[in-house]
């Protein structure tokens, strides 16, 4: 599950206080995040058509579009958890309209921060498999995401292997690892992607693939590299699966 959080709000102290309060939080759940901060809902929109969010902090009262109309527009792109962040309790009618996760009213504390978190990550756990939809010589193929094992390029085409089959694409290695997972996948070097949670064995030069596949690791990248897969090791642990 990849938690990619958007804190939309004009004043650039709140955003920061949030932020803090965010990067305090995951720290001590040893939960990796990846974070994003905006001044208006216009610039948020922009980027989310881009880039979906998982969980987005919205303040209501900002300079042209509110929270609530950002919100509105962002669900028709994709859906994600909203936790409304404001001084006054005036919208929370609407804020449940719209599915919202949570309501806080400023000043944030540390406690209200990760109780919305909380809720939010229970949702995401319920959400169906995200799936990777890529254009074949078959036209277009929706693959489930935690079905990816590795991926490799060979002569500018992409080879996807999953845990039954193996797709094609000319879809760039790069264009492939921007829509994947950043928590799970890590991309072990130039013509390699792999995912994390097949991984057997990890050595100082090479990992070691469920089924045996093995990938050498980028010569620059290692200790980098090594650092990602214990964060993995950690989120994993703090979720109960090793």
């Amino acid at each position: 599950m990849s938690l990619s959080v958007a804190i939309c709000d004009d004043e650039k102290s709140d955003c920061l206080i949030l932020g803090s309060l965010l990067h305090s939080c995951c720290s001590e759940k040893c939960l990796p995040i990846h974070m994003e901060m905006f001044s208006c809902g216009e610039d948020f929109l922009a980027s989310h058509q881009k880039h979906a969010y998982d969980i987005v902090f919205m303040d209501i009262y900002m300079a042209g579009i509110n929270g609530i109309e950002a919100v509105r527009n962002a669900c028709r792109v994709s859906q994600c958890q909203t936790i409304f962040t404001t001084t006054s309790r005036e919208h929370a009618l609407e804020a449940i309209s719209l599915n919202a996760a949570h309501y806080l009213v400023k000043p944030l504390t540390q406690n209200a921060v990760w109780e919305a978190m909380e809720r939010c990550l229970a949702r995401l756990e319920r959400k169906p498999s995200k799936q990777l939809e890529i254009k074949t010589s078959q036209g277009k193929v929706p693959i489930p995401i935690n079905s990816i094992v590795y991926i490799e390029v060979f002569n500018k085409i992409c080879f996807i292997h999953t845990n039954k089959n193996t797709y094609q694409t000319y879809s760039t290695l790069d264009a492939l690892f921007r829509l994947l997972d950043d928590i799970s996948f890590m991309r072990a070097q130039r013509s390699f992607i792999i995912n994390m949670n097949f991984i057997e064995a990890f050595f100082f030069d090479h990992v070691v693939l469920k089924g045996g596949k093995e990938i050498m690791l980028s010569r620059n990248k290692r200790a980098k590299l090594k650092e990602q897969y214990q964060q993995f090791l950690f989120y994993l642990a703090r979720r109960g699966e090793i």
